[in-house]
């Protein structure tokens, strides 16, 4: 391997470990509306099933016994 070759190479693995430190950690955000239009949400959440849970519970607490919550959207 000749010398422009080895610095390529090296500026190649620099670039991509740096890409890899940069990019963002995984957030999980949640909405969950209930068949009465109650709503609840979470954002941030390591795991998705935390975030989930939350969504659920807010929502929970803002309807009626009557009324079932359900996930809309998780990213």
């Amino acid at each position: 391997m000749n010398t422009f070759a080895r610095i390529g190479f090296a500026a190649l693995i620099s670039v991509t470990a740096l890409a890899g430190a940069a990019a963002p950690a995984m957030a999980w955000d949640c909405i969950a509306v209930s068949e009465e239009g109650s709503y609840g949400y979470s954002y941030n959440y390591d795991d998705k099933g935390s975030a989930i849970e939350r969504a659920l519970n807010e929502c929970a607490n803002r309807t009626t016994s009557d009324s079932t919550c359900e996930i809309v959207e998780c990213e």
